[in-house]
């Protein structure tokens, strides 16, 4: 009796264990179902269908061409039924469904008096192998239009179906197309937002202090003998002085190249490369030119929504960090935050308005020991053109 009762326990506990791997073997997630893959499917048919030929109003399926070892009679049947609904909601067809057309999975034995034949006709209709037998079946019924639909399982395509529409009496191909059900995503690449600019304009400045290292000549005579005669001797004595606020212009060229860091090209980095040509305004008083080139890093973030008539964001802030290095005999380099407001007025101008601030090295020896120390401070624009 125990013996009888311990096989009883071994026969349920191993039998319940080979039914658990069974069930849990044929657990499919949601996207591999396939209600989800022919639902995908149905969503890429449906505008397709658009260009269907408006001669064909009247199709039957007469040909399904799958693997035994992929599908089953009852999954070739659910697809065949949720493409024919599809030819009916989004085309408008009159779906025909023949008994001679019908596809099936039997075997069909065709002879006379001199031949045997035994088919395969897994898919086919009785009336595929026969093109005489075919047109004449598709003139009784009306079909205009005979579907031939092609059904595959593939990863990570998942489900892959083909649909080819013929014309029955001339055997022409009127409409065919393919669709995936879950199809490769393709991203587009960063550097498809790489862009050159030119920015051209002028900037408002004026320096603290201005210390000018100058020398004067004077000539002096006295009369030392007494005897009616001069003594001439030239002095040259030094001076210095200091100008305050003095408007200084600076006239920039810079050319920018940046690339995106999202693929909504709504924000970029790059770096800038310029050249400056600085002058004094009161031309009267002072005269001071000098020439700066600079480098720097800049980074720009899009404002406002994308616009699609210029294919850009309209109103765009950034903000640029460089270094200007005085041109010949001179000393000083000067490290200068800018932030500004770029507008795009269309796809390949702008105007930037922006301002400057002199972070560090804002002063700059002359070769004549002349010392000019910039303001920190000051604004101006630029045209821009994008490439």
């Amino acid at each position: 009796m125990m013996k009888r009762l311990f096989n009883l326990l071994l026969i349920l506990t191993f039998g319940g264990l080979f039914n658990t791997v069974s069930v849990s073997a044929q657990i499919y997630t949601h996207e591999q179902g396939d209600p989800y893959m022919i639902e995908k499917i149905q969503e890429q048919l449906h505008p397709n269908l658009a260009d269907f030929p408006v001669s064909v109003r009247r199709i039957a399926i007469y040909k399904i061409n799958y693997s035994a070892l992929r599908f089953t009679n009852e999954e070739v049947e659910y697809l065949r039924a949720e493409i024919e609904y599809s030819m009916r909601q989004y085309a408008g067809l009159t779906v025909l469904s023949p008994p001679e057309l019908e596809p099936n999975d039997k075997l069909k034995i065709i002879g006379n008096d001199s031949t045997l034949q035994i088919l395969n006709m897994q898919g086919r209709s009785l009336a595929d192998v026969s093109p005489d037998m075919l047109e004449e079946i598709s003139y009784k019924y009306g079909v205009q239009g005979l579907v031939e639909l092609s059904l595959q399982r593939r990863e990570p395509e998942g489900l892959v179906i083909g649909i080819r529409v013929m014309n029955p009496q001339s055997r022409e191909v009127v409409w065919s197309n393919s669709f995936i059900s879950n199809p490769p995503i393709v991203l587009p690449t960063l550097n498809q937002g790489s862009q050159k600019l030119v920015s051209f304009g002028i900037t408002t400045r004026s320096s603290d202090s201005w210390y000018r290292n100058q020398y004067s000549t004077t000539t002096s005579s006295n009369d030392s003998t007494g005897a009616g005669t001069d003594s001439t001797s030239t002095i040259f004595p030094h001076q210095a002085d200091t100008l305050l606020r003095q408007a200084l212009t600076d006239f920039s060229l810079t050319f920018s190249y940046r690339q995106p860091l999202d693929l909504k090209n709504s924000s970029y980095i790059g770096f800038t490369a310029g050249y400056h040509i600085v002058r004094s305004q009161n031309r009267d008083l002072t005269i001071f030119d000098i020439s700066l080139f600079d480098l720097g890093l800049i980074y720009y973030q899009a404002l406002s929504e994308k616009n699609t008539d210029i294919d850009e964001y309209r109103v765009v802030f950034y903000s640029k960090l460089n270094m200007q290095f005085p041109l010949g005999n001179k000393d000083g380099e000067m490290f200068m935050l800018e932030p500004g407001v770029q507008f795009n007025l269309s796809k390949n101008i702008g105007l930037s308005v922006f301002g400057n601030l002199i972070l560090a090295g804002e002063t700059i020896k002359l070769p004549n020991k002349d010392r000019i120390t910039y303001k920190q401070t000051g604004i101006g624009f630029h045209a821009v053109l994008r490439f």
